[in-house]
């Protein structure tokens, strides 16, 4: 049987194939808001493409030399967005002479200062030319089709080395154009040696709503928080947290200092106060029971299989593989098979630091709690795994003054770390000016403390760790231009701690320890054995699991995305 009261519905943290969950601040609630305005957008385009003619690649058009040699079977039905939809149509390419009219202005201009020089091409849209075939055959007139807009293909100059320039009488240019019932209209024309250039607005409305929903649903994946959290979130009680505990275990009071507000390492069940503690910090508590928020009561939480995270992940990756292959396809110019190309890349390296990434966090997690929870009262020595409360230790707690300032006291603290800032402001060659908050001092340190889980309390040296996570600061003073930001373990928060029991020396064991409680003899440090990781958390397994997402969240649909994003590399 497991000891202590059960407070929290098991099933509330067993979670099925799917949950809904929403952001828990405005951080993820923005983006969603802005992710729902682009899905929005996305399909405002794909309702505007569908107006849109749908001209085919040029490609598949006929090359003719001249009017009479087009064939009149070879024809294309006109789809959605053509006035003339349902129609038959054929389209051709021919190379001809301009007889009579002029199709482009070009020319170009200074500014204000007579310094800055800008190019501007003028083509006439209303114009209608006669043009006779370069390689013979009857001249005719042909003008802008009016259902898309005009484009012509033309050199770049360099400004301002040209005058005055104009396609006109005499020059050669090669007309994609569209006939319906025998009249000619230009859908695209190059001029000056160059071909004529795709027509692909109906593609690229498109290929903008496939952009829009990629970009929408990451911002919704990377903000789409785990369900545990969610439901973790609403489990936690609003009480108003206390000051903090200050001195030794034989003389206790509410230390002064800033008072810690909840936040996502704090304790999710009211934790045991003060005044419940027992005079002996090595031993267990009045009733002998686990804390509430102890692993073994409250068991193994399990995640939703999927959440909007992997499905929004889905979705992104699907649409920029759909934009890619789309950009790269035959009904493309140059820029877009590069830009698809590029594409195809980024969507490939992106799914692999979305799966390395994923497993660091999956792998991190399932060591927390892959690795057995003990008891203080009967932990082993060598590598363990302990949740607690933080309690003061034999030499108590610190007195911090943060900045070297009374006036910014913390009180109760066993691990600290403070920073002070200064915000400057400074102004480049241009005199833009740009201001931040640079760094000018630093300060952290320590002591022991008693780590208690109801069953006992067992000593912990949280200098011996690299790294101990503190979680979000406890509160930051401003004063002119200056700042004071502090991080604590203070006695009284939840602790989790993952390194290696050790028997105390004889000359480490303080004056007058009760030898008959096996658990005073001990110490954790965060010394590691070979294949082990350490770690030292405020918090209780139950918070710190907050992040898990379920395996095939975590593990298997990253990787079939990246397989998937592969494939166009190795087809």
């Amino acid at each position: 049987m497991v000891e202590g009261k059960q407070t929290i519905d098991h099933t509330s943290l067993q979670h099925g194939l799917f949950q809904f969950t929403f952001p828990h601040t405005w951080k993820g609630i923005v983006p969603w808001v802005i992710a729902a305005i682009l899905f929005l957008g996305a399909g405002a385009f794909l309702l505007v493409s569908f107006d849109i003619p749908d001209v085919p690649p040029i490609a598949d058009s006929q090359y003719v030399d001249s009017l009479d040699d087009i064939d009149d079977e070879d024809t294309v039905t006109l789809g959605a967005g053509w006035q003339n939809s349902g129609d038959e149509a054929t389209f051709a390419v021919i190379d001809v002479v301009i007889q009579e009219g002029t199709l482009v202005h070009g020319y170009w201009t200074l500014d204000s200062d007579g310094e800055n020089c800008s190019d501007h091409v003028d083509v006439y849209d209303h114009v209608i030319l006669t043009v006779k075939p370069t390689s013979g055959g009857d001249s005719f007139e042909i003008g802008w089709s009016d259902e898309v807009s005009t484009e012509v293909s033309t050199d770049s100059r360099s400004c301002p080395g040209y005058s005055d320039w104009f396609i006109e009488e005499g020059d050669k240019i090669e007309i994609f154009m569209i006939g319906i019932d025998g009249n000619y209209s230009m859908l695209s024309v190059g001029a000056e040696g160059n071909e004529p250039g795709e027509r692909t607005e109906r593609e690229d409305a498109q290929r903008v709503a496939l952009a829009i929903v990629g970009v929408a649903a990451a911002l919704m994946m990377v903000t789409t928080p785990t369900s545990l959290s969610d439901d973790i979130k609403n489990l936690k009680t609003r009480w108003e947290n206390k000051p903090f505990v200050h001195g030794t275990p034989d003389e206790m009071k509410d230390a002064k200092g800033p008072i810690r507000e909840v936040d996502e390492y704090d304790w999710v069940l009211p934790p045991p106060e003060y005044e419940t503690w027992p005079d002996n910090p090595y031993a267990p508590n009045d009733e002998n029971s686990l804390i509430e928020e102890h692993p073994d009561v409250i068991g193994t939480p399990t995640p939703a299989t999927f959440t909007l995270y992997s499905i929004n992940g889905i979705i992104f990756i699907t649409a920029a593989l759909w934009l890619a292959a789309d950009l790269t396809a035959r009904h493309s110019d140059d820029t877009r098979q590069a830009i698809g190309l590029c594409l195809r890349v980024g969507i490939v390296l992106f799914s692999l630091l979305w799966s390395i990434f994923a497993f660091r966090k999956w792998k991190l997690m399932h060591n927390i709690i892959d690795t057995p929870s003990s008891r203080v009262r009967s932990v082993a020595v060598g590598p363990a795994e302990l949740v607690g409360q933080v309690r003061p230790g034999p030499q108590g707690t610190l007195s911090v003054d943060v900045g070297g300032s009374d006036s910014r006291k913390v009180e109760g603290v066993v691990k600290y770390r403070w920073k002070e800032e200064e915000y400057v402001c400074t102004k480049d060659s241009d005199g833009d000016e740009s201001c931040s908050w640079e760094t000018r001092r630093t300060d952290s340190g320590g002591t022991e403390f008693i780590l208690h889980d109801g069953t006992g309390g067992i000593l912990v040296d949280p200098n011996s760790w690299d790294k101990v996570e503190l979680g979000d600061e406890l509160y930051c003073w401003e004063r002119s231009r200056w700042r004071w930001t502090v991080w604590v373990l203070a006695a009284g928060d939840p602790v989790y701690c993952l390194g290696r029991v050790e028997t105390r020396t004889h000359d480490e064991r303080e004056e007058g320890i009760d030898t008959t409680i096996p658990n005073s003899l001990l110490v954790v440090r965060g010394n590691k054995d070979i294949g082990m990781q350490v770690h030292l958390h405020r918090g209780t397994e139950l918070s710190l699991i907050a992040g898990l997402r379920s395996t095939t969240e975590a593990l298997v649909v990253p990787t079939v995305m990246l397989i998937f994003s592969a494939i166009p590399f190795i087809w």
